[in-house]
């Protein structure tokens, strides 16, 4: 209702400040008025000097004189100059004067004489350029107006906005009122414009004439209507069923969304709730008033949320959890694949008193999940000796091994950042190849030793390159070489082994798993057979120096070393087997010497 007040009060500015231009104006057309009538007398005087002025001339020149004229002028005696009577000069001043009386007064009164006319004409037309209620009568008559308001009145429409009940979309049209629906129509037209054309200074047509115009406001012109009718068809509108009407909603955060892989701000809605007797008066103004729209919401009809879909406690929780859930993280892990997105990361994401939350617990479980199931490191594999025969061995130092803590923290930091790259986790340990459905860790590039048979191998890319002789650990006093799936820790030359009773020099160290290696045994002139049964090792492989230099070129870091006996002894083709009694005895156990001293 403040709204309606102070455009009331606005009017009435406008109204005054149009009264007042007019006065300045109607004093400016005056004094132009004057000085154009005057300018065009002075004009018409000298025209008409000029033209008496003539006609003298012509006259003097056409008269000729006669003889009684000369001889009246030679009988009559010659006057001296400047003896004109009295009486003559007046006579010629007077005889000038009213001539030029003539001249001035007659333009004058023929300019007034039009003026006047032309203004008469405007005491029962409106003056030119005059607007009535947005449509131009100029020069009609009140009846001839009139008609304007019966034609416009049968294309009239209130159209009443406001907010749609149901969403509380602002702008939706709530209801529009035609004149049919409520018997509409306009008193006495002709009467009405008959006293708007009485107002009319028709005096100042000229003013009007020149662009200055007037315009009469709708306000002077109210239309009719059956107040019952306005009533039902008002109240009969949705926006206006109590049913129909809710309270203001504040936006807020919705929960994950499939389709949006994420979180989204639902907007606010604004409050339906109406004042319907308010409205109901609110729309007969606009009737009476012929207005042709009126919008509740824009006059503060409705209340509003207190919280709006861009409020930061909104959008920031949103965003950063949404930054999250966008990450699309494919690993390689140890040859198989496995995508983290939203599917898996939407379950350790959630928006808590509004603060985006990632659960890093989830993260680290993850990582071990997968770790599990996807290293080799530690896990028993099936190996096919050179012989033909299929051994299942443990990898107590091969194999894949994740380092679980260093990529839950890896793996934290990118899902922060909502990282898209591929990724392999960090490894503590690497095995020869990654593992597949027909292939394992070990490759095609590894050392075989055959503690049963003292027998190496080299393999390189499925091929024997090398092959020789050994002594293993001594199996009597329980040095036997330890059997499994190792890889090379480290290779190094000139090392000197050290134990509690020795400290042997060797050119070529190669250890595998712990203290255990492959080096070179100057010290022997034999290799092989069951020498290893009495006369073994500590429990490194001992080998001829020029095969141990050899071996020390082929393999690095991590190179696969597989150590085997077999449970049932098998000796190479043409060779024999050891001494079954020998053969019965315990299997080693895992030596413990000291680390070699390089």
């Amino acid at each position: 209702m403040k709204e309606r007040e102070k455009k009331e009060i606005e009017k009435k500015e406008i109204e005054k400040k149009e009264i007042e231009k007019k006065e300045i104006e109607k004093k400016e057309i005056e004094n132009t008025t004057v000085e154009k009538v005057e300018e065009e007398l002075v004009k018409t005087d000298l025209q008409q000097a000029d033209l008496q002025k003539a006609e003298t001339v012509e006259l003097e020149k056409a008269e000729p004189k006669t003889a009684e004229t000369t001889e009246s002028e030679i009988s009559e005696p010659t006057k001296p100059e400047g003896t004109d009577t009295i009486t003559e000069k007046t006579a010629k001043k007077r005889h000038g004067k009213v001539n030029r009386a003539a001249v001035l007064v007659s333009p004058l009164v023929l300019l007034v004489a039009v003026y006047i006319g032309i203004g008469l004409y405007y005491r029962t037309h409106f003056l030119p350029n005059t607007i009535v209620g947005g449509y131009d009568c100029s020069g009609m008559k009140a009846s001839q107006a009139a008609e304007l308001w019966g034609a416009s009145l049968e294309d009239y429409v209130l159209e009443v906005k406001g907010r749609e009940p149901f969403t509380g979309a602002s702008d939706a049209v709530l209801g529009t009122i035609t004149p049919v629906q409520i018997q509409m129509s306009y008193p006495d037209m002709t009467n009405t414009l008959e006293h708007i054309i009485s107002d009319q200074d028709w005096m100042l047509w000229i003013m009007a004439l020149l662009g200055r115009g007037q315009e009469i406001y709708f306000e002077r012109l109210y239309y009719i209507y059956d107040d019952a009718l306005v009533d039902g068809v008002v109240r009969s509108w949705d926006a206006c069923q109590s049913a129909n009407m809710h309270t203001a909603q504040d936006a807020y955060i919705s929960e994950y969304s499939e389709a949006l892989r994420g979180y989204e701000v639902i907007p606010e809605v604004g409050g339906t709730q109406l004042d319907v007797e308010e409205v109901i008066v609110l729309v007969k103004e606009a009737l009476s008033l012929g207005d042709c729209s009126l919008d509740l919401e824009t006059l503060g009809f409705y209340s509003d949320a207190n919280i709006l879909r861009d409020d930061r406690s909104l959008t920031q929780p949103v965003e950063t959890a949404n930054l999250w859930l966008s990450t699309s993280i494919v690993y390689d892990w140890n040859g198989n694949e496995v995508l983290l997105d939203a599917e898996m990361i939407r379950d350790w994401v959630s928006i808590q008193d509004g603060k985006a939350i990632l659960d890093e617990e989830a993260v680290s479980s993850f990582v071990k999940t997968q770790a599990r199931h996807y290293d080799t490191f530690g896990k028993k594999k099936k190996f096919t000796t050179t012989l033909g025969v299929e051994l299942t061995l443990s990898s107590a130092s091969y194999g894949w091994k994740t380092d679980r803590k260093k990529e839950a923290e890896e793996l934290l930091q990118l899902i922060m950042e909502g990282s898209t790259e591929p990724r392999e986790p960090i490894y503590t340990c690497k095995g020869m190849v990654k593992v597949t459905d027909s292939v394992n860790d070990i490759g095609d590039t590894y050392v075989e030793a055959d503690l049963t048979n003292q027998h190496l191998y080299m393999y390189q890319d499925g091929e024997i390159v090398l092959e020789t002789d050994f002594v293993s650990g001594k199996i009597s006093n329980g040095n036997g070489t330890p059997e499994g799936i190792f890889g090379i820790t480290y290779k190094t030359t000139n090392a000197v082994l050290r134990g509690p009773d020795y400290a042997t020099p060797v050119s070529y160290w190669m250890p595998f798993y712990g203290n255990y290696g492959m080096h070179d045994a100057t010290w022997r002139s034999s290799f092989g057979g069951s020498i290893y049964l009495n006369n073994g090792s500590h429990g490194c492989i001992n080998l001829p120096e020029a095969m141990a230099e050899q071996i020390y070129r082929y393999v690095f870091a991590g190179f696969p070393v597989i150590c085997y006996y077999y449970e049932t002894p098998v000796a190479p083709e043409g060779e024999e087997l050891p001494d079954p009694e020998m053969e019965a005895q315990v299997r080693p156990a895992e030596g413990d010497q000291p680390a070699p001293e390089q």
